[in-house]
């Protein structure tokens, strides 16, 4: 008997407009684009949600604790049972150590994975998803060489704008 290999599947604007705790679907179609993920009858493969955030390929039994929507200052706020500043300091002070590090793939709202943050919370140890390898940084472009007087003396080849070149018109 062959099976087909298993997949995570794939999420409506809807869907990703939770997943991302976005305002609109508008802003979530303009992020996913801005991501570079394509839409295939209107939905994006898991597997590219996750690479646009800066994940590996996931094993299987992670698929569904990385499909719950991501957290804001606001939830942990609520959890916490204090205010978003609160929450804002745990990101930037870091205070615990195993508080879990947020999403960089957008600036607001921060976002933190939901299956990290409860179990930080919990008391548990934080999962760690492997992260995909940065991309090399292409090398500045030279600069294009400047008009300026040649370097080299002129070749012993014909040249026919050399009486231009030298005269003084």
């Amino acid at each position: 008997m062959i099976t087909e290999p298993q997949i995570p599947g794939a999420a409506t604007l809807e869907e990703l407009r939770i997943y991302w705790r976005m305002a609109s679907l508008r802003a979530t179609r303009e992020l996913a684009n801005r991501l570079g993920l394509r839409r295939t009858a209107g939905r994006c493969p898991w597997f590219a949600i996750w690479a646009a955030e800066g994940l590996a390929a996931p094993a299987p039994r992670l698929w569904a604790e990385l499909k719950l929507p991501h957290m804001t200052t606001q939830d942990i706020a609520g959890l916490l049972k204090g205010s978003r500043r609160t929450a804002q300091r745990m990101d930037q002070k870091k205070p615990d150590a195993s508080f879990p590090e947020r999403l960089r793939f957008r600036n607001k709202p921060k976002l933190w994975r939901q299956a990290q943050v409860n179990a930080w919370a919990a008391g548990l140890l934080v999962p760690v998803y492997k992260k995909l390898p940065d991309r090399p940084r292409r090398a500045p472009m030279e600069a294009a060489p400047t008009k300026s007087q040649p370097s080299e003396k002129p070749s012993g080849v014909f040249n026919p704008f050399l009486d231009q070149q030298f005269s003084d018109v």
